[in-house]
């Protein structure tokens, strides 16, 4: 807490606050040099003067000096101990050790906890530093003692397990990569040190399982024994239980198998029919809902949850008492948040439509008050929000606010099997978004490689040797990042031919014309059927090509190799040669 210092009635003193003023304006108006100097001349006529200490200690650190800032902060604390506060401190400390200013971190966590001994996270980073000096034993300790004081600090469970793990005690760092993840169930890096735990232990699956940023009820069953099947079936309902509106039964769509040159088929494209499943929408007086990128529920006022509604790891939603606390809505809102939502494919397949649902289940969206979404900091997020008539001061974002409660809350469900999209999803995109496409509408190319050189994972090595090959034949390489919605729409909708990594991107295929040809490539051990029930569905020519193992092809690759934690994420090596045999195959060559 900052407290105005007396200032004496000496006539030193009277200039001492004179030249300070005069400090502060020429810091504001950009000239440190001058500050520092008038700073350094109320030090000589006010030498007790402990706001001038403070403010050229704000000038050093500003100018990346932390070493004199700090002996300036701590001569101002010795002349006025209340003046600079410990989260002040804290942040001093964090930036040294950003540095890797080890000593002097600690100095300035020690003198955070010498002002608040309750300081929590004062606690938790002076524990990083001793950790970081190879004393786990006290690091430990320091960990302890920042979760005795704040039980919701999802870093100090996240370290505490990071120093079990590197102990090899690996049932106490599993416990406690949980405890970090009932706090804060998005928390990815806990999912990651997680499932390498798991490794360690043997537990295929269920390190697989945290890859994918899924909790398995079985690991969180053998944690914690509340969560029992007696618990989940008394914390459940059925929303046929409740008061909601049937839209869409069941139906099926019949699958055409892909085409290949030697008549043989990947397993997972064995399929002869997909079934969608019914779809509704529920009105919960208040209810309440948890959203965060891996996980969804919605709950009705006496906390029980909508099995149909739960997503990703909605048991340790249903367990947990360290959950950050309910944001209240004040009017009705509809949830449409979903697992995965920040990804092109989820908003489209499964957040969109729900917009959908709640009007075919006649709802009138201007009285809704908040339409709560995984996010909108996107460009595709806010311009699909905008075509669909969705008002930027109506969304709510929980990613900022995952936990929230509304006097009404209207949750429509999902629009088919997750990862799997409907035929009606298919017709409600391309009506809603391809008429608006065709606006004014820029020729494109009709040949198009998708390019993931700029995505995190999936990518394709080899891309620059793929171009050189494609080019010939009128392939254009395309970064869809860097086109706007409709531009992406107004793309695939004149493409004739798509070759592309498996990837989000061809999300956009639902806006091609029949007859489109499209060749998908996939990792070997990540094969999907998204794309091609999407395909059956518009009538589009699929074939697939399954890529080389990374381990196995030693040709140069035009982009670095990474090490990915699940097969799903990995990059792709693609033989050329077998591209250019299922061209010809597909009659584009």
């Amino acid at each position: 807490m900052n407290l105005i210092q007396p200032i004496s009635t000496s006539l030193p003193g009277q200039k001492a606050q004179f030249l300070y003023q005069e400090a502060e304006m020429c810091f504001r108006q950009g000239n440190p040099q001058e500050a520092i100097a008038l700073c350094q001349e109320i030090i000589k006529l006010q030498p007790d003067f402990a706001l001038g200490y403070q403010r050229l200690g704000h000038i050093w650190r500003s100018q990346g000096k932390l070493s004199p800032s700090l002996r300036c902060y701590l001569k101002a604390r010795e002349l006025q101990p209340n003046l600079i506060s410990a989260d002040f401190w804290l942040d001093l400390g964090s930036e040294f050790s950003e540095h890797n200013h080890l000593n002097e971190a600690k100095l300035c966590y020690n003198t955070a906890l010498q002002i608040d001994p309750t300081h929590a996270k004062s606690y938790l980073n002076l524990g990083v530093m001793y950790r970081r000096k190879g004393d786990l034993i006290q690091a430990i300790a320091l960990y302890q003692k920042a979760i005795a004081l704040h039980p919701t600090l999802h870093s100090a469970y996240f370290n505490l397990g990071n120093v079990f793990l590197e102990q090899e005690r690996l049932d106490e760092a599993v416990a406690a990569y949980l405890e970090a993840l009932m706090i804060q169930p998005d928390f990815e890096s806990a999912y990651r040190n997680l499932g390498q735990t798991l490794l360690r232990q043997d537990r295929i699956e269920n390190a697989l399982s945290c890859a994918l940023h899924f909790l398995p009820f079985s690991l969180i069953k053998d944690y914690y024994p509340a969560a029992s099947d007696s618990f989940i079936a008394s914390h459940s309902v059925s929303y046929r239980d409740l008061n909601f509106v049937e839209i869409h039964l069941k139906n099926s769509v019949k699958l055409s198998p892909p085409q290949t040159p030697d008549g043989s088929l990947h397993p997972n494209f064995n399929w002869m029919v997909h079934i969608n499943p019914e779809t509704f929408a529920v009105t919960l007086p208040l209810g309440r809902a948890w959203g965060d990128s891996y996980t969804t529920a919605a709950l009705t006022s006496d906390g029980r949850f909508l099995d149909e509604f739960c997503q990703g790891s909605a048991l340790s939603i249903a367990i947990s008492p360290k959950l950050p606390p309910v944001t209240p809505l004040k009017g009705t809102a509809a949830f449409l948040s979903v697992r995965g939502g920040n990804t092109y494919y989820h908003w489209m397949a499964d957040l969109l439509p729900r917009i959908q649902l709640l009007k075919l289940a006649e709802t009138q969206l201007d009285p809704i008050k908040f339409f709560v979404v995984n996010s909108c900091h996107l460009p595709f997020q806010r311009e699909t929000l905008s075509l669909l008539g969705i008002p930027a001061h109506k969304i709510i974002e929980s990613s900022k606010h995952p936990h929230i409660q509304a006097p009404t809350l209207v949750v429509p469900s999902l629009p088919g099997d997750v990862g799997l999209i409907s035929q009606w999803t298919c017709e409600f995109l391309r009506q809603a978004f391809l008429g608006k496409a065709a606006v004014g509408r820029s020729p494109t190319p009709e040949r198009i490689l998708i390019s993931r050189r700029h995505a995190s994972y999936r990518r394709l090595l080899n891309e620059d040797e793929a171009i050189a090959r494609l080019s010939p034949h009128g392939f254009v390489p395309i970064a869809l990042e860097s086109l706007s919605f409709l531009e992406q729409v107004a793309l695939f909708a004149g493409a004739k031919v798509i070759i592309a990594p498996h990837g989000a991107g061809l999300t956009n295929t639902v806006f091609c014309n029949p007859g489109t040809k499209l060749i998908e490539i996939f990792s070997p051990d990540a094969v999907s059927v998204n794309y091609w029930l999407i395909a059956n569905i518009i009538g589009l020519e699929y074939y697939y090509l399954i890529a080389e193992p990374l381990e196995e092809y030693n040709t140069p690759t035009s982009i670095p190799k990474r090490n990915y934690n699940h097969p799903l994420y990995e990059d792709i090596v693609i033989n050329l040669d077998s591209l250019l045999n299922i061209m010809q195959f597909s009659n584009v060559i």
